[in-house]
């Protein structure tokens, strides 16, 4: 009887000391699994990958290293009556380096393929760094000198436009091209492209460590020769690229469209849908028509456009007059031949072209937004030229990059999955408006880091002395760098995710460039308000009163803050 009790005893004891290992071993292997299902969904070793994102990494180095810093470059190189021109040549660099995306992607689609694109403007990017490591050397004629910044702000917006927005959509299409067939999961796609561009943006780190105390010269030598390496590199493994067919911009559609319906204006709305060319489409009439009255319109309604026909009763759909663009005409040619004359679209073609317009009293309110990122981009590195250099001014910008990528998504993570699709419109108003908060936010702290910063000037008699280093801080600017990167987060990255709610999906490629298109006529009203307080401003910026100028950021943010909330409320209040 002992025996077999002390053997149940046994029993029982292994088989708790084997639930124990389990419990013990069982985190481990969850956490293996899921590092497993994350490394699998999100990491493809793509062989172009690394080519590409070598290129992107080439380019990161010359915004981090070049661009972000180069009105304290021009400031540092003329001696007198430079902040105005070095404002302005700057401006006019950011002002077309964002502008001239959406020219870049449309040619890239339509005309010459993206790998030509990317090639020209990478050559194009080297020739501006080079001709700067030739103006740091002193090797350049001094009356030409002026003229010949401007040309190298050209080029090296030219290499900024064709660049990195072009390599986004190069990079995809390479880890497309490796999903298994017959179906492409775009979001695992979208995903493998953002680990491979996670990893190409790590270069700023790394410059960090070796560049920070460079010279000019060598800053600029060092970037174009980074660049013309991994272009080299890029152009080696073009046997590796898959190259996709060239099928023309969406963008082209625009213009046919608006002329299209011009001239078939006198045209009237048909009764019933048979009138609309589908080109065989089967459509919704919830989704596609709307009824007023006896005539068939199109959804959805663009409230801003008027119509220059409607009647008193018809006003409510303003927007009508484009849907004439769809409507068959009575001629004697065929349907056929009147769409190839590009006088007859497809209900679906001008419904891409209407839910884009509805995207412009949006875009009315970031032009103020991109005034204030400008402002910020221009003044805030010259700030800190002259004060005290307790941390080198590229960790500053490291630290504007880290809060908008951290914020981004952190925002993603917390609010995307935990509120019910419905909802989603909301959460995105919600999300810009943050950023037009904390743009009002980031003025006022700059304004306030100015006035403390100029009396430190006064105080010790070193308004006239603009190469002699203030005795403050460099980290005093540290605030202002992490609003700048919070309100990007916030409103940059949020217009980008609206965009993409609220077009069609064949539009959803143009989401970055459009955006950054608008963004960019705020460089060119921040050059254009400069120059119009041209009083506040002197010499170099001791003597000037940027104090003044941030204030009257801050009135304009807080005005253009409640104008975005008015636009919401009227334009954008229930979801599409």
């Amino acid at each position: 009887m002992q025996p077999r009790i002390m053997g149940d005893t046994f029993l029982n004891l292994r088989h708790r000391v084997d639930s124990n290992f389990y419990l013990f071993c069982f985190p481990f292997s969850e956490i293996r699994r899921r590092v497993c299902a994350w490394m699998g969904y999100n990491i493809c070793f793509c062989k172009a990958a690394p080519f590409v994102s070598g290129l992107v990494c080439s380019h990161n180095f010359a915004e981090y290293m070049v661009v972000s810093v180069l009105i304290t470059y021009f400031t540092d190189t003329w001696k007198e009556d430079n902040l105005l021109k070095a404002v302005a040549i700057v401006n006019v660099q950011e002002g077309l380096s964002t502008t001239m995306v959406i020219v870049m992607t449309y040619i890239s689609d339509a005309h010459i393929s993206r790998l030509k694109v990317i090639v020209c403007s990478t050559a194009a990017y080297i020739t501006g760094l080079v001709l700067l490591y030739l103006s740091a050397l002193k090797l350049i004629i001094r009356s030409t000198e002026v003229g010949l910044f401007y040309m190298i702000v050209v080029l090296i917006a030219v290499g900024k436009a064709g660049g990195q927005p072009i390599l986004k959509r190069y990079l995809a299409d390479q880890l497309r091209n490796h999903e298994p067939d017959p179906e492409t999961n775009e979001d695992r796609v979208e995903a493998r492209r953002k680990f491979w561009w996670f990893i190409a943006c790590l270069s700023p780190y790394i410059s960090l460590l070796i560049f920070h105390a460079a010279s000019w010269p060598i800053i600029f030598i060092s970037s174009a020769i980074l660049m013309g390496a991994a272009g080299l590199l890029f152009l080696c493994a073009i046997p590796l690229y898959h190259h996709s067919e060239q099928t023309g911009s969406d963008l082209t559609n625009v213009f046919f469209v608006f002329k299209a319906a011009i001239l078939k204006r006198h045209l009237d709305y048909p009764s019933t849908r048979d009138k609309f060319h589908t080109n065989d489409e089967v459509l919704n009439p919830h989704q596609f028509f709307k009824q007023n009255g006896h005539e068939l319109y199109l959804a959805p309604q663009v409230k801003f456009i008027s119509s220059s026909n409607s009647t008193k009763h018809h006003k409510s759909n303003s927007s009508g007059w484009l849907d004439k663009a769809a409507i068959k005409e009575a001629s004697s040619l065929s349907v056929k031949h009147q769409a190839s004359d590009r006088r007859l679209f497809t209900v679906k073609q001008v419904k891409e072209i209407k839910f884009l317009l509805t995207m412009v009293p949006m875009w009315s309110t970031i032009i103020m937004f991109g005034l204030v990122r400008s402002a910020a981009n221009t003044f805030y590195t010259e700030q800190g030229n002259d004060m005290e250099e307790t941390v080198s001014i590229y960790i500053l910008l490291l630290v504007r990059y880290i809060c908008r990528g951290t914020i981004s998504y952190l925002y993603n993570r917390s609010f995307s999955k935990k509120i019910p699709k419905e909802q989603q419109n909301l959460r995105q108003i919600l999300r810009i408006w943050i950023g037009m908060m904390l743009s009002v936010l980031c003025c006022s702290v700059a304004w306030g880091i100015e006035v403390h910063r100029l009396k430190i000037v006064n105080k010790h008699g070193l308004v006239d002395k603009p190469k002699d280093t203030i005795p403050m801080s460099n980290c005093w600017l540290a605030p202002q760098f992490i609003l700048l990167g919070l309100m990007e987060g916030f409103a940059i990255d949020g217009l980008d995710e609206f965009f993409s709610y609220h077009v069609s999906e064949s539009m959803e490629g143009y989401v970055s460039a459009i955006n950054d298109c608008v963004i960019g006529i705020g460089s060119f009203v921040n050059g254009f308000c400069v120059y119009t307080f041209r009083g506040w401003f002197a010499e170099t910026i001791n003597r000037s009163r940027l104090d003044r100028y941030y204030h009257m950021l801050a009135v304009v943010s807080f005005i253009n803050m409640f104008y975005y909330w008015c636009i919401s409320a009227t334009f954008y209040r229930k979801a599409r």
